[in-house]
């Protein structure tokens, strides 16, 4: 029997190629002619819908051990590692995109909010492409590049990171031209240990950005500030500290929204910028896409008018009514920094008008927090008291802490055994005019309560 390499080496053939249409690691969405790289996780392995795949359209298949024969003509390629496969595919492809600027986002909190609105600025003057919902992991990466078309300009990713070197492993895939950084705050701390540890984690989306390339910060966020000494990219930053290069200042907060002014320091031009998103950290989010946009020749006054429009991914700031009560949807993660920040737009809102009745707090668990999970959760109870909250439910093992400080301040608060029962509350208690704030970890699906409530 000869292999097929060795038939090509005794006779000198050259292998027919031919196009795939796109690469894809979901055997449920397979498109006609595309190439089915076989993942395998905890509990799945691609191998076993490679015959699925290939009946829906694929054209070949990336696998990593034997499968059942397939029909004549499906490519087969064996590797290693498929993910690792995957990777270098997107790699390869985002190189062969002559031209093409990656600019990648990280930081604690922040960061889909920030690539939404950073790739809307962008729109203004490029084609632009982006992180879909939150796939910023070793998967999701490969995905939005992936995804890129030969008329596109630049590439806004989102990275995330669990622990030190991942985000410099995502940095090798995208080779990203410019890098952001939200904030560094005390999310991960249960793995880092540290803020300094995350810092440094979060710093290496910078490292090695090219010279001609940009890394755009958080003027304002002291351990943010020290990536700027491990960067060869022009540094720009943006808060609101007088030394920052995007400054904003008279923020102002409506039942429509937030207002504010940035004045860009090299010109000392101002612009007033109207967000549909009330809240300071929005006013962040909004001046590192300014700052990141102006870096790529987007003028103030082009931003400003993308930024009135721009909306966020589901489940971030999301402003949902249902009859007469107010809900504001910010379930899809939480931080120590992220509560604090809800827990201030929903002050905001009550006082901007956006309800009559009283402001409720629905609050599940913050993860990942280790030994400092109890002080934590602690202070997100007292900042409800600060921030004048009417009313805090709480659910989940360490969101017992947060009614337990409310109560010792003089606060109303009720801490339940489910989410199931915090929605029972919820419906028993909730009035017209009320305004709702839902916030926790995602994998404590705050946000089903909506579904629930209804």
């Amino acid at each position: 029997m000869l292999k097929a390499s060795e038939v090509m080496a005794a006779t000198k053939a050259v292998r027919e190629d031919f196009a795939f249409t796109g690469v894809t690691t979901d055997s449920r969405s397979v498109q006609k002619g595309e190439l089915f790289v076989a993942l395998k996780g905890g509990n799945f392995d691609g191998h076993d819908y490679c015959a699925k795949a290939v009946e829906l359209g694929a054209a070949g298949v990336v696998i990593s051990h034997d499968i059942a024969p397939l029909p004549a003509g499906v490519a087969v390629f064996k590797v290693e590692d498929t993910l690792k496969a995957y990777q270098e595919l997107a790699h390869a492809y985002r190189l062969k995109q002559k031209g093409l600027k990656v600019f990648a986002i990280t930081g604690s909190n922040g960061k889909t909010s920030t690539k939404d609105l950073l790739a809307a600025c962008l729109s203004a003057k490029y084609k632009v492409v982006k992180t879909q919902g939150n796939f910023n992991n070793e998967i999701g990466l490969p995905k939005t590049l992936l995804s890129i078309q030969p008329d596109t300009d630049i590439a806004v990713v989102e990275m995330g990171m669990r622990g030190l070197g991942q985000i410099a492993e995502l940095c090798q895939i995208a080779e990203p031209d410019s890098g952001l950084i939200t904030n560094v705050g005390e999310t991960h701390m249960e793995l880092l240990g540290s803020m300094e540890n995350i810092g440094k984690a979060k710093s290496e989306i910078v490292v090695d950005l090219p010279a001609d390339g940009f890394a755009v910060l958080n003027g304002d966020n002291e351990y943010v500030l020290k990536a700027a000494a491990k960067t060869k990219a022009k540094v720009v930053y943006f808060g609101l500290g007088e030394n920052c290069d995007y400054r904003g200042s008279e923020i102002a907060t409506s039942a429509m929204g937030t207002t504010f002014v940035c004045t860009e320091k090299a010109t000392g031009r101002s612009v007033k910028v109207r967000l549909q998103l009330i809240g300071e950290h929005n006013v962040y989010n909004a001046l590192s896409a300014i700052a990141g946009a102006a870096c790529y020749g987007v003028d103030l006054e082009a931003s400003a008018k993308a930024l009135a429009t721009a909306r966020l991914t589901g489940s971030r700031q999301e402003i949902i009514y249902i009859g007469d009560i107010t809900f504001i949807n910010d379930a899809y993660n939480a931080s120590p920094a992220s509560m604090e920040a809800a827990l201030k737009t929903l002050a905001e809102a009550k006082k901007a008008g956006h309800g009559k009745g009283r402001t409720i707090a629905v609050l599940a668990d913050m993860l990942e927090l280790g030994d400092i999970s109890e002080d934590a959760h602690r202070r997100v109870g007292k900042w409800a008291v600060e921030y004048g909250v009417d009313y805090v439910l709480t659910y989940g093992k360490d969101a017992a802490f947060i009614s337990d400080e409310v109560a010792k301040l003089g606060g109303k608060t009720f801490h339940c055994a489910s989410r199931q029962e915090a929605a029972d509350n919820l419906r028993f208690m909730a009035d017209a005019g009320d305004i709702i704030l839902l916030k926790g970890s995602n994998s404590m699906q705050v946000g089903k309560m909506l579904e629930m409530f209804k």
